[in-house]
């Protein structure tokens, strides 16, 4: 599975990266700093687009939102569930990416552990189904459960 995270955050991107390297997936992450790499890094082919974009909220320059739009609006791109992964929990935030096309909302957990478990579980989501379904409802992913719900 092809994972793209877009995270200005050294920090946030190597625990990202530990995390996901500990699990027993078949996965290649690429990271992006700032969303004006993407296009540069994903290029056209569609035999190397990421099966799933991760997306931090709080970037400089162009943000998760304008991100967001950037990658609802890139035809070829339409299709990858996105899920953005913040450190915000705010109303506005998780309503603003919903309505902004991002398929789940994942807030930054705050241990190693739960990091690994929100990973492992989103990413065995069967995202054709899920986009099919997706509601407020199902769109906040919950860290304490294996449910996702608002």
């Amino acid at each position: 599975m092809r994972i793209l995270l877009i995270e200005d955050d050294i920090d946030d991107y190597m625990f990202f990266r530990d995390a996901l390297s500990e699990l027993d997936m078949n996965t290649e992450l690429k990271i992006a700093t700032r969303c004006t790499d993407i296009l540069e890094l994903l290029g056209t082919s569609q035999e190397r687009l990421p099966h799933i974009v991760f997306l931090d909220l709080h970037m400089p320059m162009v943000t998760g939102n304008e991100c967001l739009k950037i990658i609802r609006g890139a035809a070829y791109l339409d299709k990858i569930p996105v899920v953005i992964y913040s450190t915000s929990a705010s109303s506005f935030d998780i309503e603003d990416t919903y309505e902004g096309g991002a398929d789940l909302y994942f807030t930054k957990p705050s241990s190693y552990q739960l990091l690994m478990t929100a990973l492992k579980n989103i990413l065995q989501i069967d995202w054709k189904n899920f986009s099919k379904e997706k509601s407020r409802l199902n769109f906040v992913y919950k860290h304490n459960t294996l449910d996702r719900a608002a």
